[in-house]
């Protein structure tokens, strides 16, 4: 299967077990890359089939994809 690479934002009132939250989150498959405790969001990858079961925590807010953006160099024709 494939990974994804995503944010995971917790809920509010969770923040101060954040520590614990990102132990659950790695038990489920996230291979973590940041933890941005005072934004209360977790950065990693995951297996594609496992992203349901990470919305299904509690303490998880919400769960997006991370998006690739390409801008066209300047010297290009389409700007």
């Amino acid at each position: 299967m494939a990974k994804v690479n995503l944010s995971v934002s917790l809920k509010e009132e969770h923040r101060p077990r954040f520590a614990e939250l990102v132990k659950q989150l790695r038990k489920t498959g996230l291979e973590v890359e940041q933890e941005l405790h005072s934004a209360g969001v977790v950065t990693g990858s995951i297996e594609s089939e496992k992203v349901d079961q990470l919305k299904k925590l509690a303490g998880v807010a919400h769960v997006e994809e991370s998006r690739n953006v390409q801008i066209a160099p300047p010297e290009s024709e389409v700007q």
